[in-house]
């Protein structure tokens, strides 16, 4: 987005607001459907990544599936118009109470997690019922370890041993339909080869137990470029995965999130003051880890950009900060940027995933508000 619309926002709207821009998210959606042209393929965004509804309702009009990991995602796909048939239920701790509603209701699949879930479906399926499973390749992702999922020390799907155990199973079963296999290895992945490994290894899989499935589901976790000029490689993509994928000859499902929402959204704020010391120099602004998290817990690095003239300003190295009452509330350390003055603004880039969907009133400081760019206006999120 243009810095004249940030700025239009925040002093429409105050600050500290999220920003979306939806035209961006449309653009993204068409490129990955434009990928897999050659491919049966749906595109199932991860709702984790971002649940607000507006965003939720121009991806349903897009005609994409969701895939949600709790049943609270569950309520609020159905509430902006996605049916049951275009939803994955995954997660690894599906309670009864939401497995019967799943199965009431004939979701595109229930994604099993583990045996003892299949044994808890078994005995919940009073009709037939999709599911998938989850395999857990051991492969490591190359990503941050709280988002590594795909290891065997994660408590995410099951070994291959246990897959075929649980295909077995579910083969007798004659109100359960097993559609294929499920294999997420984890998030903010910039590299190709650990989704090559995975691939390679659900192949032979396959092969050695005579399983021809109708879905493959890749998981998701595309990493973007956060500044650090690291992200996925389509091309390489396409010319390491794609080859086995048509081996498989299976519709092919990706849960992509991140890569859809996070460059499409902006957290603009309000420097409230330009704090030195002996020792350095602090730019706190009214934003801080209660509303953006991810520098925090994973050490993130977000580009933080000026929405004010920096012609002849200064350049600092300082402590980018917020509000909150703990030493991890900073966004970055030693950040060069044009000397800001109180009252000017600026933005958080990138933050479309795990941004908003992790705040919290910590402190009692009110989560900010969410602004929409529908490309021709702007307003405040339903």
């Amino acid at each position: 987005m243009e810095n004249h619309l940030l700025v239009e926002a925040a002093n429409a709207f105050g600050t500290p607001i999220y920003v979306y821009d939806l035209p961006f998210i449309a653009q993204r959606v068409e490129t990955v459907q434009s990928f897999f042209e050659d491919f049966d393929f749906r595109l199932a965004y991860a709702m984790k990544a971002n649940f607000n509804k507006d965003l939720l309702s121009l991806l349903n009009k897009l005609g994409t599936m969701v895939d949600v990991v709790s049943f609270g995602e569950y309520l609020q796909a159905l509430s902006v118009g996605f049916s049951p048939e275009r939803i994955i239920v995954n997660g690894n701790c599906k309670k009864e109470s939401e497995l019967e509603r799943y199965v009431k209701d004939g979701v595109y699949s229930i994604n099993l997690d583990s045996y003892e879930e299949l044994l808890r479906l078994e005995k919940i399926a009073s009709r037939q019922v999709r599911v998938s499973i989850r395999v857990n390749p051991d492969v490591d992702p190359k990503t941050h370890p709280h988002i590594a999922t795909g290891l065997k020390e994660n408590k995410f799907g099951v070994d291959f041993d246990t897959a075929h155990e649980m295909i077995k199973r579910i083969n007798s079963n004659k109100n359960l339909e097993l559609i294929g296999l499920h294999c997420h290895i984890g998030s903010q992945i910039t590299e190709v080869e650990p989704y090559l490994e995975a691939v390679v290894s659900i192949k032979y899989f396959a092969k050695s137990v005579g399983l021809n499935f109708e879905v493959l589901n890749l998981g998701g976790g595309w990493g973007i470029d956060y500044g650090n000029g690291k992200a996925m490689s389509l091309q390489e993509y396409r010319e390491k995965i794609f080859p086995i994928l048509k081996e498989l000859n299976s519709k092919i499902v990706l849960e992509l999130g991140r890569w859809i929402v996070a460059p499409a959204a902006y957290l603009v704020s309000k420097v409230e003051y330009v704090k030195r010391t002996p020792f350095k120099t602090f730019v706190m602004l009214d934003t801080g880890m209660n509303h953006l998290i991810r520098p925090a817990l994973y050490g993130a690095k977000h580009k933080i950009l000026p929405l004010y003239e920096t012609k002849g300003r200064e350049k600092i190295k300082a402590d980018v900060v917020g509000p909150i009452c703990e030493s991890a509330d900073t966004f970055r350390k030693s950040y060069t940027m044009p000397r800001p003055r109180e009252g000017e603004l600026v933005v958080i880039c990138d933050v479309g995933a795990y941004g908003y969907a992790m705040a919290s009133d910590y402190n009692l400081m009110p989560k900010p508000k969410e602004i929409i760019w529908d490309g021709s206006k702007l307003f405040t999120s339903s």
